[in-house]
């Protein structure tokens, strides 16, 4: 909500249980997450906060305290190490966001995790093995510290690689499949290495499973992938919002403005939440569909996803009166920079939910379950 510069209010209201519950987001005494740390960092400036006394914590002396020798910020557990790339990106986010440059050999660390590929590896081990999650937190961190131009157009490379016919990018292991949210996180790396062609086809993606006023309390919402966007539309007017949704569309709304992880900022954001107004449908129109809207992949023929002739089989005939619900009104968005852009905005129902988001960022993947 900060990247579009509205729901203050709100955005507000779910900083001040963000920071209520920093301790038990990033750990204390002797059990201290480099990752959750590096992140609740990455937060706090982005929401205006004082790094250093966020909850109690001086976040700043948290995460230099979890650096190495060798750069690599680790966790310490009871539980052992579970630090990645990503937690090692939002590190030096954090730090740089701060006003604390962070050291050279935390930097070539996260240099040391690219492979031949241009891709970032996930896990720290002897195979590298390229993420695209991973990847595009790399590149923010690196584009932010300066001097990579180079790395950062390998990893571009290979981030287009991983975009498959829609537009989208799938993630690594776990999350292979195509879906919003590495595609969401791909179109921000994307646009800060000047890929404005496959910056678009992945936010052409993101449109086919941003929700119409077929299911009223999703409209705007982006789903995590076509099974879930079928299945919610097939619900119709009784789908409702989970969390899956709310992370989807926080990750892919991201990706729709022109901030990054290093550069988001409350600063003039208004207190107002956008609205979505359903009632301003097709009379009579057929509901059971409506999706993608104009920015789908649908052919003339009718039989695409998200054409002006809907998700149906019809003819494909402009004169049919088989038509879709019109999309939402929904306002313009903000930018931070004062830019306006039309990019719906799912503002019904996130509420906490994406704010809140906005402080675990990116899921952290674990290879195993922790208990705390």
């Amino acid at each position: 909500m900060s990247a579009t510069g509205t729901a203050g209010d709100v955005s507000a209201a779910a900083t001040d249980y963000v920071v209520a519950n920093a301790g038990s987001y990033t750990g204390a005494g002797e059990e201290i997450y480099s990752a959750a740390t590096g992140k609740l960092l990455t937060f706090a400036s982005a929401r205006g906060l004082d790094p250093r006394s966020v909850g109690g914590i001086d976040l700043v002396a948290q995460q230099r305290s979890l650096e190495a020798d060798t750069g690599q910020f680790v966790d310490q557990s009871q539980w052992g190490d579970y630090s990645n790339t990503l937690g090692q990106s939002f590190g030096i986010i954090g730090l740089e966001r701060a006003g604390t440059d962070p050291t050279p050999a935390s930097v070539d660390f996260l240099l040391a995790q690219q492979c031949d590929d241009g891709g970032f590896s996930l896990e720290f081990k002897d195979e590298c093995v390229s993420d695209p999650d991973a990847t595009s937190t790399a590149v923010q961190a690196l584009d932010l510290v300066g001097g990579h131009d180079a790395q950062v157009q390998s990893a571009a490379d290979y981030l287009e690689s991983r975009q498959d016919g829609s537009g989208g990018v799938g993630g690594g292991a776990t999350t292979e499949g195509v879906n919003a949210n590495s595609t969401g996180l791909a179109a921000t790396a994307l646009r800060i290495a000047g890929r404005d062609d496959a910056r678009a086809q992945a936010l052409a993606y993101l449109d086919t499973l941003t929700f119409g006023c077929a299911t009223p309390a999703l409209a705007g919402a982006v789903a995590y992938n076509q099974a879930d966007f079928d299945a919610a539309v097939a619900k119709g007017a009784t789908a409702a919002p989970d969390g899956t949704i709310t992370r989807s569309t926080a990750q892919a709304l991201l990706g729709r403005t022109d901030q990054s992880y290093a550069t988001i900022t409350s600063a003039g954001q208004s207190a107002a939440t956008p609205t979505t107004d359903c009632a301003a449908t097709t009379p009579g129109g057929d509901t059971s569909g409506d999706s993608g809207g104009d920015t789908g992949t649908g052919d003339d023929d009718g039989t695409g996803t998200g054409s002006d002739t809907g998700t149906g089989a019809g003819d494909g005939d402009d004169a049919s009166t088989d038509q879709p619900a019109a999309r939402p009104e929904i306002p313009a968005v903000v930018q931070t920079d004062g830019v306006a852009s039309t990019t719906p905005v799912w503002a019904l129902g996130a509420g906490t939910g994406l704010l809140a988001f906005g402080l675990t960022l990116v899921a952290r993947r674990r290879v195993a379950v922790r208990v705390r």
